[in-house]
C-alpha cells in the first residue's frame, strides 16, 4: 500500500504541473505518466493479496502483473527521440493537421490504445479478481476468525464499485468532448484524491493474517505428525477418562499445509468435503468433548481475539480438524459457533439483573464482541431481536 500511495503521489505531481502547465517539466518526463496509470490496478491486488494471504512473501510471479505497464513504457520511448517542438506540441495539444506527424500520430495510438484498451481490460480483470479474492477471504475468516474487525474486507466492496463508477463516467467525459472543461479536470482530480485517502485510512486499520505458532509449526514441514496423547488442560482434564486418553493415542494422523502455494482451504458445512478425513469417530468424539469443556467452563470465547489456530493450540490438534468438528458436529462455521456462545453469555447477563449501569457496548465487549455493531448483528441473527429489543421484550 506504501508503493501505492508513491505511486498515485507521483500521478498527482504529474497532474499539478499540467495544470500549473509546467510544460517545461513534463516535457522530459510525460512518457512516465501513462505506464504510473497502469500500475495502479496490479499494484493494489498485490495489496490485496498481502492482507488475505497468511505470512505474505512477494514471489517473482507478481512481476507479471506489471508487464503492461513496462510494455506501455517501451512503447512510449519514441517521445525520448521526439524533438523538443513534437513533445510540447503532443503535451499541450497544440498541434493541428498541418504538424500531425508521424511522431504525434504514432504516441497518440499508444495512448488511446493503453487508456482506451489496456486500462479497461485491467479494470474488468482485476475487478473480476478482486471479488473472486472478496469472497474467498470472506469465507476464510468465517472459518478462522471469531470476528471481522480490520481482518474483513467489505470497504473493497464499496471502493470497487466506486472505481467502476468514476472510469464511467470519466470516459463519459471524454466521449462527450467536454474532458478539457474546467469541470472536468476539477471532479477528476477530486474524486481520485478521495479515492486514494479512502483506500489509504483503510489500510492503515487492516491488519495481516498471522498464523499462530502452533500453525507455523505445521507450515515448517510437509507434514506434521500430531502428538500421540493429547496435551489435558488441568480445567477440562476431568471430562477426559483414561479410556478416552487412550483412543487418542492410537491416533496417528497427519495435516498438510494449508497454506499451500498461499491458497485459502475452502471450508463448507458439507459433509462430503471431509471423505477421507484421518479423523476417526472416536478421537472426533474427544475433540467435541473438550471443545464443551473450553467454551462452557473456560469460556475462552471471551477473547476478542480468538482463532481457530488457538483454539486448536488449547486442543493438542490442528487447525483443519477443529473446523471439521465445528462443521460436522454443530453445522456452523467457526465465526458462528464462537459467536453463539457470547449471543448466550450476553442473554444471561441481560437477564441477570444489575447490568443497568452498563452499555450495549460495555456488554457487548464483556462478551467477546470487538464493536457494536458486529454484536448487534450476531445477536439480531441469532435470537430474531436486537439487544434492545430483548431487553424490552424480558422487561429489562
Amino acid at each position: 500500500m506504501a508503493f501505492f500511495e508513491l505511486i498515485c503521489a507521483l500521478y498527482f505531481v504529474f497532474n499539478f504541473q499540467y495544470a500549473l502547465r509546467s510544460f517545461e517539466i513534463l516535457v522530459r518526463l510525460y512518457f512516465l505518466i501513462l505506464p504510473i496509470i497502469l500500475l495502479f490496478l496490479p499494484m493494489f491486488y498485490i495489496y490485496l493479496l498481502s492482507v488475505t494471504t497468511v505470512s505474505f512473501r512477494f514471489k517473482q510471479k507478481y512481476l507479471w502483473h506489471f508487464l503492461p505497464a513496462f510494455v506501455i513504457l517501451l512503447a512510449n520511448l519514441p517521445f525520448l527521440f521526439a524533438s523538443y517542438q513534437e513533445r510540447l506540441a503532443y503535451i499541450s495539444h497544440s498541434f493541428d493537421s498541418a504538424n500531425y506527424n508521424s511522431v504525434i500520430l504514432y504516441l497518440t495510438v499508444v495512448y488511446v490504445v493503453g487508456i482506451f484498451g489496456v486500462l479497461s481490460a485491467q479494470l474488468v480483470y482485476y475487478f473480476y479478481m478482486a471479488v473472486k479474492l472478496y469472497k474467498s477471504h470472506r469465507k476464510y475468516i468465517e472459518n478462522h476468525y471469531s470476528f471481522t474487525e480490520n481482518i474483513s474486507l467489505n470497504w473493497i466492496v464499496a471502493l470497487m464499485a466506486s472505481l467502476v463508477l468514476f472510469f464511467i463516467s470519466n470516459q463519459m467525459l471524454y466521449m462527450f468532448g467536454i474532458d478539457h472543461s474546467f469541470f472536468s479536470p476539477l471532479y477528476y482530480n477530486i474524486v481520485m484524491l478521495g479515492i486514494t485517502l479512502f483506500m489509504g485510512y483503510y489500510a492503515l486499520y487492516q491488519r495481516d493474517l498471522k498464523p499462530s505458532e502452533l500453525s507455523l509449526s505445521f507450515v515448517a514441514s510437509e507434514s506434521v505428525e500430531i502428538p500421540d496423547v493429547l496435551p489435558v488442560n488441568a480445567n477440562v482434564g476431568n471430562v477426559l477418562s483414561t479410556e478416552e486418553q487412550v483412543v487418542a493415542a492410537e491416533e496417528n494422523v497427519t495435516v498438510k499445509d494449508e497454506n499451500e502455494d498461499d491458497e485459502k482451504v475452502e471450508e463448507t458445512k458439507s459433509q462430503g468435503k471431509y471423505v477421507g478425513s484421518a479423523l476417526s469417530t472416536e478421537h472426533k468424539m474427544l475433540l467435541v468433548k473438550r471443545l464443551e469443556a473450553l467454551m462452557f467452563e473456560e469460556k475462552i470465547f471471551v477473547n476478542d481475539s480468538l482463532s481457530v489456530e488457538d483454539v486448536a493450540n488449547r486442543l493438542g490438534t490442528n487447525s483443519k480438524y477443529v473446523s471439521q468438528v465445528i462443521n460436522e458436529q454443530y453445522g456452523k462455521n467457526f465465526y458462528n459457533y464462537i459467536n453463539s456462545y457470547r449471543v448466550e453469555e450476553a442473554q444471561k447477563l441481560l437477564l441477570s439483573g444489575g447490568m443497568e449501569k452498563y452499555t450495549i457496548l460495555g456488554i457487548a465487549q464483556m462478551v467477546g464482541f470487538g464493536s457494536k455493531s458486529s454484536f448487534n448483528s450476531s445477536f439480531k441473527r441469532i435470537t430474531g431481536l436486537t439487544p434492545s429489543e430483548f431487553m424490552k421484550a424480558n422487561g429489562s
